[in-house]
């Protein structure tokens, strides 16, 4: 199980939520009032990120609909990566992005990077906790997509690479494929 049976892009438009989750999370535990919260966040550079949640919310929403759709088109036949692989790769990713994120906040509102000796630790840990949590919700939504299709009975619509699939051709339709010239003009008979 080496393969991770949705594309990266849809895994990381879902994990990108989950940087946003832990990134509230690490800020509920660093500030736990919220007035003090809302100053730290506002003397650090993040006004963007309402309108980040929303973006984040709906890429994870059209992510999840992506990967159960497209994994019920498959019938749900494709090996799947063990979730220690994908929690690993998800947990990474938000951790590595919260980084560059509070990095980048800073620098933006010329803000002292020394605080985030407080910051990165803990956002280490809410990101480890939403990560595997991300991970579990993938995995469940995947998991999801093959009893429906084992239920609905849904075989894959596509032949494997590499195949040559010969449609029949509907009774009275002569068959005139032996005559047919695709960008050019037909040797001499």
């Amino acid at each position: 199980m080496s393969r991770l049976s949705v594309p990266r892009s849809i895994v990381w438009s879902i994990a990108f939520i989950g940087v946003l989750i832990g990134h509230a999370l690490t800020y509920a535990i660093l500030a736990p009032i919220p007035q003090t919260r809302s100053q730290l966040l506002a003397s650090t550079g993040h006004a963007y990120l309402p309108v980040a949640m929303h973006v984040a919310l709906a890429s994870a929403v059209i992510g999840l609909a992506t990967a159960f759709l497209g994994r019920l088109a498959r019938g749900g036949r494709e090996r799947e990566m063990a979730f220690r692989g994908l929690a690993s790769r998800v947990v990474s990713f938000q951790f590595l992005t919260f980084t560059a994120i509070e990095v980048a906040e800073r620098i933006a509102a010329r803000a002292p990077l020394h605080d985030l000796t407080h910051v990165l630790p803990v956002g280490a840990v809410a990101q480890l906790a939403v990560g595997l949590l991300v991970a579990a919700v993938i995995s469940l939504v995947l998991r999801a997509a093959d009893a429906a299709a084992g239920i609905l009975g849904v075989s894959s619509p596509t032949p494997p690479r590499g195949s040559l699939v010969l449609l029949p051709l509907p009774e009275g339709v002569p068959a005139f494929t032996d005559r047919l010239v695709l960008g050019g003009r037909a040797p001499p008979r």
